[in-house]
């Protein structure tokens, strides 16, 4: 859940779930074998069936990137332990 402070994550959250749930589908059928599933052209010599599974998944990783950098993913859980102070520990 987004804190009211933070309308915006709420958003990029969605956002973020609806890419993975896509990024999924790119690499299953029907998407894979009408996108990815070629040898021709290579790229860098890989074929292309792994270069679309390469490419698919560096950007599932610079979303999770951005999710951290942005912190959408775990506002709220920040928020909860920055209002709660920790008291000192007692002495042994």
């Amino acid at each position: 859940m987004a804190s009211p402070s933070a309308p915006g994550s709420s958003i990029g959250a969605r956002l973020a779930l609806a890419w993975f749930v896509f990024s999924a589908a790119l690499l299953v059928w029907p998407l894979y074998p009408w996108l990815g599933n070629h040898i021709h052209p290579r790229v860098l010599g890989l074929p292309w069936s792994l270069t679309w599974v390469l490419l698919v998944v560096a950007t599932n990783f610079v979303v999770l990137l951005v999710l951290h950098r942005f912190r959408v993913v775990d506002d709220v859980e920040l928020d909860e332990h920055e209002a709660a102070p920790r008291s000192p520990e007692p002495p042994a």
